[in-house]
């Protein structure tokens, strides 16, 4: 009769600890065996022996080393045999010493002859299981085990389009994966395929575009490539995908520009698309039946199948996307590619877990695996081999696709080193790079000073960070518990100290102490595609208003976040006060609630003209995107107007704009604020937006009307007129 079970588990490379589940009574003397590859008998010795809680324990000291890339099984007289488990080696002090590896890995095309390579290091063999794609059987080969634990082998003749997977055996298991730096599949990551990138070639015109000197030059529009496309009142006609976003001249039904003319014409430097690369929980087959933002990464080195025309073809994922950042760039747009290097959805089924288990998903004192961003699996980004593969794929996206940014999804979970040293190469490939991110503060298995959050921003001066004090205080509470709060351009006045504070970029002295060490690293947000949008914010704070106060408190907000110093930021229907119907987390709701509604922006016309001008008085006035915390203090100067108002007036800026007289006011309340001017001015910029080139008198008195931003001034070149 069968009384028990066991394990053995490996606790160092000589010892082995055995685990025997027996209810009936104790094994002070077992027979154990240790065979290597099934056929070579491992000497060792008994060191420690227990018995508790109807378990016997044993340690085992081994003669010899044990060395991976070998089958090793553990032999019980009277209880059988079970594989040695080694999956516990990556806990050991010295296990990166001996495997972390900085030679090829993937497949390396020549038309020659093709080479994979797999870090393994726990593996006791791999195949490679491969076929042509319209072969019906599979070939396998087996891989050679290399140094630092890598498995290679090398097929002759011109491979291109091969379609693969590997075969692992970790401790006995075997897993059939995918190639983690595969550079295309076939829909929903079902095979790697051979890319021969030669074929892919797209000019990506990095020329046209316009030198960035630093970050608070840009100006960023959040959108999705499905959000912007998949309004089935247009005639886009590949609608949610690559090439759906820069066909030209496509209209609504009432005749309105839509996806690529609707975002060139808006003014803006950066189209930052949610995640690109491929992404797990939409079918790529039947895309329209499911829908999900893509923050559950899949394949980082393969761009997202459903965005593609033909998802089963690994080469039009490829060529889609180049011709999506050639086609932006031609106008002079850059790309700002969303990354998510800090979970992944499920640790367990993740090609990572399979292929060296217990490697790359962080782990707190108590052994859990961290799940700081709660929506998924930490990645132990601070270890050497996850720190290259977010290199790695993010650096292959920039050279090989052009993309110009990064944002990085809970940048407060990535170890400040790989932000860092990410950095730093993405500027070696394109001086112009950018990178920022989410830098809250949240819990995982490494001390907070390690981490790229926004206290450590001191840490990372190149690195820009979503700023959520500039967001509460501009608009208030985002969160359901305090949805109902209202912030300083929604009316309340006593966040007013506050807004100063927001408005110079988070470096001042004002009321708070500085966040940042210049205001280029403030990104400047009130409303992204996490939580509701700011017209449903607004709807619910400011009830007892119309909808026509709340828009104008809307288009306030959004030349507010324009006006400040650091990085203006806007999610895609900002500009028009697009609602998602009060749904707060819409990462899968649906198309409905998610996409772009062209015939609101053909409604608000108007709206789309006031966002375009405040872009465009961005970009003419340089002076609104100074960085040095020092030269902002000595520029601007408040000064506090009735029922809660403001106004800002700025010095010494002849030489980076058209003026010489810049001045702006700000009425929140229901009330009109007149002002007697301490020099004569025009009109710059009003609730119809710029005002420049229009029959525009010089003034002496002022109002500004409620809910309202108005921008007075002088060009140089304006002669004062008696009044």
């Amino acid at each position: 009769m069968f009384y028990g079970q066991f394990s053995a588990i490996l606790l160092n490379l000589s010892t082995i600890r055995i685990v025997l589940n027996n209810e009936k009574h104790r094994e002070d003397d077992p027979r154990i065996m240790i065979l290597k590859n099934n056929e070579q008998i491992m000497k060792f010795k008994l060191i420690n022996a227990a018995f508790q809680f109807r378990t016997n324990i044993y340690d085992l000291e081994l003669e010899k080393e044990i060395e991976l890339g070998n089958d090793y099984t553990v032999f019980i007289e009277n209880y059988g045999r079970n594989p040695l488990n080694l999956n516990n080696l990556p806990y050991f002090d010295e296990f990166d010493d001996l495997f972390a590896y900085d030679g090829p890995l993937g497949p390396q095309y020549k038309e020659s002859e093709t080479s994979f390579y797999l870090w393994a290091p726990l593996a006791s063999k791999v195949w490679l299981k491969h076929k042509k794609p319209r072969a019906k059987e599979w070939t396998y080969t087996p891989m050679d085990r290399s140094k630092k634990g890598v498995y290679k082998t090398t097929l002759k003749g011109d491979q291109d389009g091969l379609l693969y997977r590997f075969m692992v055996t970790n401790s006995g298991v075997v897993e059939e994966v995918t190639d983690p730096y595969g550079l295309s599949s076939t829909a929903n990551a079902s095979k790697s395929a051979v890319i021969n990138l030669a074929k892919c070639k797209v000019p990506l015109n990095n020329h046209k575009l316009p030198p960035l000197k630093r970050m608070s030059d840009m100006i960023i529009y959040e959108t999705s490539v499905r959000d912007m496309t998949s309004d089935p009142l247009t005639n886009v006609k590949n609608r949610g995908t690559f090439l759906g976003l820069i066909e030209k001249g496509r209209k609504s039904k009432r005749g309105g520009p839509v996806g690529f003319d609707y975002l060139v014409d808006l003014g803006v430097t950066h189209i930052q698309l949610l995640p690109i690369y491929d992404f797990k929980t939409v079918n790529e087959l039947d895309k329209w039946k499911t829908y999900n933002w893509g923050y559950d990464p899949q394949q980082y080195f393969v761009p997202e199948g459903s965005y593609s025309t033909k998802p089963n073809d690994p080469y039009s994922r490829i060529i889609e996307l180049k011709q999506m950042v050639s086609a932006f760039h031609n106008v002079g747009i850059r790309i700002s590619m969303d990354v998510v290097y800090n979970h992944v959805y499920d640790y367990d089924t993740s090609v990572f877990e399979r292929i060296v288990p217990n490697y790359y998903f962080r782990r707190s004192d108590d052994g859990r695996i961290c799940m700081g961003s709660g929506c998924g699996n930490d990645f132990a980004t601070e270890r050497p081999m996850v720190r290259r593969l977010i290199i790695d794929s993010a650096l292959h996206f920039v050279k090989t696709y052009g993309i110009d940014a990064f944002r990085m999804d809970l940048m407060g979970l990535i170890d400040i080193d790989t932000v860092k040293e990410l950095y730093k190469k993405a500027r070696e490939i394109n001086p112009s790079f950018m990178i920022y991110g989410e830098g809250w503060n949240m819990l995982t298995g490494l001390d907070m000073e390690d981490l790229a959050n926004m206290n450590n921003a001191f840490q990372l001066p190149e690195i820009g960070f979503f700023n959520d004090s500039f967001r509460e205080i501009i608009k208030g509470g985002s969160f359901a518990d305090k949805i109902h709060v209202k912030g300083y351009i929604l009316g309340a006045k006593n966040y007013r100290h506050g807004f100063k504070f927001a408005y110079l970029g988070s470096t001042q002295n004002e009321t708070f102490d500085p966040i940042f060490i210049h205001a280029g690293q403030s990104i400047n947000y009130v409303e992204c595609h996490d939580n509701g949008t700011l017209i449903d914010k607004i709807i619910v704070s400011n009830s007892n208003e119309d909808l026509n106060t709340m828009l104008r408190r809307l288009q306030m907000a959004n030349a507010v976040t324009m006006l400040s110093f650091g990085v203006p930021f806007f999610h895609r229907g900002q500009e028009i006060g697009l609602s998602k119907y009060g749904d707060m987390n819409s990462y899968r709701s649906s198309d409905k609630v998610n996409q772009f509604a062209y015939a609101l922006a053909n409604k608000r016309v108007s709206f789309v003209n006031y966002f375009k001008d405040l872009t465009k008085l961005r970009r003419e006035c340089e002076f609104l995107c100074e960085e040095d915390p020092a030269v902002i203090k000595k520029m601007v100067k408040f000064i506090d107007l009735d029922h809660g108002g403001i106004a800002v007036s700025y010095k010494n800026i002849e030489e980076r704009s058209p003026y010489r007289l810049f001045n702006v006011f700000i009425n929140i309340s229901s009330n009109p604020l007149f002002i007697a001017l301490e020099e004569p001015q025009k009109t710059i910029f009003n609730q119809n937006g710029y005002i420049e080139g229009k029959a525009n008198d010089i003034t002496g008195n002022l109002m500004v009307s409620p809910h309202s931003v108005i921008i007075m001034g002088l060009r140089k070149e304006d002669e004062l007129r008696s009044i």
